[in-house]
């Protein structure tokens, strides 16, 4: 019980950051299964993701 009570403080924030990063990744997979962009706003022309796209259309 000690040994809680003296970490307490960084177990509190590694579990903070651990949901701030399972957040993130949730929503990557979110956009990238919809197949919008990641970096930008959906509506670029030269990114990756609108280059990859054309692709997946001429196949």
């Amino acid at each position: 019980m000690t040994w809680l009570a003296e970490n307490a403080a960084t177990i509190v924030i590694g579990s903070i950051l651990l949901v701030a990063v399972i957040l993130a990744i949730r929503y990557v997979v979110k956009k990238t299964k919809k197949g919008q962009c990641i970096g930008c706003d959906g509506h670029c022309n030269g990114c990756c993701c609108s280059i990859s796209n054309e692709n997946n259309k001429q196949q």
